[in-house]
């Protein structure tokens, strides 16, 4: 309990202003963020009695933040995203190949572009939504919204779980329960609410009406990236990606849900405003 308190009282205002500075700091961000989370799934696999390709893979999952930044830059170069990830699925396949193996072939490749393209291309959304008109604002929005999710839905399950709703919201995680799940998403949707009306997001042209389209749908995608990743550590057998922040687990373990929802936050900004 001890080491999630520092971490979280040293973390949450360095990640605060990473996510306000924007830049090539976000870019390190993302690149840090991705690096250890590949790092974390890929060594989940080996632990399981995969073989994934790590190095290729890594190498292919940190080229596609990196190329996402140089293209939103206006650089020619940042256009040769499509064919370095081409270029990387056919490497995957060649290494496999050359060592003249096909054993567990399509499993090995096929975990190790899950990890790249979970991990990675979703993530690296972060990175083309501040470029976004106040899209550090916005991403800033979206990490709050996901603390509010996760700790509503953990203290409303704690409390009333089970009592409406006998049954359990999956068999994923036992333990997560529908009233947890709604309680959840009320309070996202109510914190939403409050930013866009009361703080930073004042001047900003999203409705009464997007406000709840946005807060349920950045709420409910929160709740399945959590479920998502419970899902390969349920596969794999293992109880936490990693034990780097202490009893916060790994990092996988605490941007699981942000995976989810910076894609989803970026293409409902372009929808309701460009």
């Amino acid at each position: 309990m001890k080491s999630r308190l520092i971490v979280a009282i040293l973390g949450i205002p360095v990640l605060i202003y990473i996510l306000l500075s924007g830049g090539l700091l976000l870019l390190l961000f993302a690149n840090v963020i991705i690096g250890t989370a590949l790092y974390e799934f890929y060594d989940m696999m080996e632990r399981s009695g995969k073989r994934p390709l790590k190095k290729l893979g890594m190498i292919l999952g940190l080229s596609i933040p990196n190329f996402t930044y140089i293209y939103m830059k206006g650089h020619h170069f940042g256009e040769l995203l499509p064919f370095v990830i081409s270029l990387g699925v056919m490497l995957l396949i060649i290494s496999r190949v050359l060592e003249s193996r096909s054993e567990e072939a399509s499993r090995d490749i096929g975990g190790t572009l899950l990890g790249v393209m979970y991990i990675s291309f979703l993530f690296s959304h972060i990175i083309a939504m501040s470029f976004l008109q106040q899209g550090n604002l916005w991403i800033l929005t979206a990490q709050i919204m996901v603390w509010v999710c996760d700790s509503f839905a953990y203290f409303v399950g704690l409390s009333t779980g089970r009592k409406f709703f006998r049954r359990g919201l999956s068999d994923i995680s036992p333990k997560k329960s529908i009233e947890g799940t709604l309680g959840g998403i009320f309070f996202t949707v109510l914190t939403l609410g409050i930013i866009r009306y009361f703080f930073y997001l004042k001047e900003s042209p999203l409705s009464l009406l997007g406000v709840l389209a946005m807060g349920i749908f950045v709420s409910v995608m929160a709740q399945i990236g959590d479920l998502g990743e419970s899902l390969f550590k349920r596969d794999f057998k293992i109880k936490d990606s990693g034990n780097i922040l202490g009893g916060h687990g790994g990092i996988l373990d605490r941007f699981d849900s942000m995976i989810f929802v910076v894609p989803t936050m970026f293409y409902l900004l372009k929808i309701l405003f460009v």
